[in-house]
């Protein structure tokens, strides 16, 4: 689907930010106008879900069409520099400009290859009481560059922007803070809110149902502040009149947990990491494009953040590399070409290290699962390292309160030994592994690979 003129890309990343708190999803709150917006000028898709539950892996995924267990960011390497090229390289090699905006470190350390990289100073901390006004500051920044390079005679632009105000912890801002938190919170009630995460995961600390409240309130704020960044930029395009040529695409890098669910250690399911539950898996996809979506389109079919690269490929017009994503067009006829999605949590330096120096005497079995989410056909199951595997009927039970593993068995092992086919069809990430007796090409190294049933060298 090849144009004439190719369309500026605009990727708005909302960090942290659940789609079940979005109003165009069905929320019964006026959170996001500006999204509704755009979501009434193109496409929502309802059921959008994350390659993986925290920033590094899941922005590499976006960047690289692949699954986590391919590009191996996250849990091997606190960084992306794989062999395989990011939409950035890609839209450069196609004629493009190409910049990023990056809201914390995890994202710029997940990609490469952009002419500008742009991470504010003192950014690498990218939460707390100003995050606001460095989202603001980040608008400024994002449209001086558009002025200076997006005239109607420059190359078309590939912009990657990302703003936190959704991220813990959370300090929303007037006048978010009056229309969204709850009315009645009282300063020491705030104050007694835990806000270290791991104290809540080792049950030092519990979340009450009145706090879970408190801060789902506080959430929507920030999302309602997250949102007012995506109006300023729009606002913006369209009086510059580069709106309708500009592929654009708000979507998150993953969700938020706020303890709906426990775990194993006793605690309970705070923030993100070690869990893949939707609240922290279904994210938020708007796309618009005249050309390509069309207005007030909201598809059922189920999507992934990483079928945003054959997206753009099939769009743009250029031969997508090695890709394992879906393009969203083909969900938009109604035929869509994929029939399942995959989260994975593969442990990852980041929690453990801060684990070890937190709490140096703390069982580390808690924080060191490997989880694999695999929905297909309404039902889920969580495949974990640990034998502690999960099954769900998400169309009875979205709220994934009833774990079917013990009484439907015969359905759980037959959704592993499809996740076991799937893991060795793509090549996982070649990290030089050493299993004894097995040839490097042997397929069931593939699988052992895919699975992280392997031993490393």
């Amino acid at each position: 689907m090849a144009h004439p003129r190719k369309p500026n890309v605009l990727i708005f990343m909302l960090d942290t930010q659940r789609a079940r708190n979005i109003s165009c999803y069905s929320y019964d709150k006026p959170t996001t106008p500006n999204i509704d917006r755009l979501a009434e000028e193109g496409v929502v898709f309802l059921d959008n879900i994350s390659s993986a539950v925290w920033t590094l892996p899941a922005v590499a995924s976006l960047m690289t069409g692949l699954h986590v267990h391919s590009h191996g960011a996250g849990a091997h390497n606190e960084s992306y520099g794989g062999p395989f090229p990011t939409l950035a390289e890609a839209l450069t090699k196609a004629g493009y400009q190409t910049v990023a905006f990056y809201g914390n470190i995890y994202a710029a350390m997940s990609n490469q290859g952009f002419h500008q990289s742009h991470l504010m100073k003192g950014d690498e901390k990218y939460i707390g009481p100003d995050c606001f006004d460095v989202s603001r500051r980040r608008m400024a920044d994002a449209m001086s560059w558009l002025d200076r390079h997006a005239g109607a005679h420059e190359p078309p632009f590939f912009m990657y922007l990302q703003v936190m105000d959704p991220h813990l912890p959370l300090h929303p801002v007037s006048p978010f803070k009056e229309r969204l938190c709850l009315p009645d919170i009282k300063p020491e009630e705030l104050a007694a809110i835990p806000r270290d995460v791991l104290e809540v995961y080792v049950a030092k600390h519990h979340v009450s149902e009145r706090q879970r409240a408190i801060l789902l309130s506080m959430y929507d704020a920030e999302t309602a502040a997250a949102d007012s960044h995506v109006g300023v930029l729009m606002d913006y395009l369209r009086a510059k009149n580069r709106i309708d040529d500009t592929l654009i695409f708000i979507m998150s890098d993953h969700g938020e947990m706020f303890c709906e669910h426990p775990n194993l250690g006793g605690g309970q399911q705070f923030t993100h990491h070690i869990c893949c539950y939707e609240e922290l898996i279904h994210v938020p996809l708007v796309a618009r494009y005249p050309e390509g979506f069309p207005a007030g389109k909201r598809v059922a079919h189920s999507t992934q953040t990483h079928d945003i690269f054959p997206t753009v490929a099939e769009i743009v017009g250029f031969e997508a590399p090695y890709c394992q994503g879906s393009s969203l067009l083909s969900a938009l006829g109604g035929q869509p070409k994929r029939s399942w999605t995959l989260t994975e949590y593969m442990k990852s330096i980041h929690i453990a290290a801060r684990v070890l120096r937190l709490m140096p005497d703390i069982d580390q079995r808690l924080f060191v699962r490997w989880l694999k989410a695999y929905r297909k056909d309404g039902m889920k199951y969580i495949w974990t390292s640990d034998m502690r595997d999960e099954l769900y009927d998400l169309r009875a039970d979205p709220g994934e309160h009833n774990n079917l593993i013990e009484r439907a068995p015969e359905k759980a092992r037959a959704m592993r030994l499809e996740l076991e086919a799937l893991m060795t069809t793509p090549p996982p990430a070649d990290r030089g592994d050493c299993v004894w007796g097995m040839d490097r090409n042997d397929p069931r190294l593939a699988k052992l690979r895919g699975m992280e049933w392997y031993l490393e060298r």
